[in-house]
């Protein structure tokens, strides 16, 4: 399967990466380091549209959710099979909005980026398509310095995302 990942060199979105290209998938990364950036939304979408599954995982400000629908119109009218796994957080299920390491700005700013990555997510699921959506909820993870000393690894994260969806025996 032809994969598009954004974010793939670091955390979630690089054991997605390393661990589906081992079993074989092909592996189209798109990240920052490589010159690319989620917000030229339209460019971006043209590198993700061949493919067969996108994992949304970035996050740029708005970027993700607009990614989102770009991604899903270019994609809806076809009858090819395609999934969109979007990396949202538990966070948006918790009441405080204030996120150990980042500033209380920065967490609402974070907080609501991935409520409107959800409602967009809810809103595209509800509609007719070939498209098979997935909203995935990270807890603790240990994907930046300042996250909490008992996160779990993303490599054991991604593991277990993969058995649930029957993708690792």
């Amino acid at each position: 399967m032809k994969i598009a990942i954004t974010g793939h060199k670091r955390g979630i979105g690089k054991a997605f990466a390393d661990q589906l290209g081992s079993l074989g998938h092909q592996i189209i990364g798109i990240s920052r380091s490589d010159g690319e950036n989620i917000r030229r939304t339209v460019h971006t979408a043209s590198i993700i549209e061949p493919c067969d599954m996108w994992i949304n995982n970035a996050i740029s400000f708005y970027a993700q959710t607009e990614l989102l629908f770009e991604v899903w119109h270019r994609w809806q009218p076809s009858q090819q099979k395609r999934k969109i796994w979007n990396i949202s957080t538990k966070a948006v299920l918790s009441e405080s909005q204030l996120i150990d390491g980042l500033t209380m700005r920065q967490s609402m700013q974070y907080w609501n980026q991935k409520m409107s990555l959800e409602l967009a997510h809810n809103q595209l699921s509800s509609l007719h398509s070939n498209i098979e959506m997935l909203l995935i909820r990270p807890g603790a993870v240990n994907t930046q310095a300042f996250s909490h000393p008992d996160s779990i690894l993303p490599d054991q994260f991604v593991n277990e995302i993969l058995l649930e969806q029957g993708m690792i025996g």
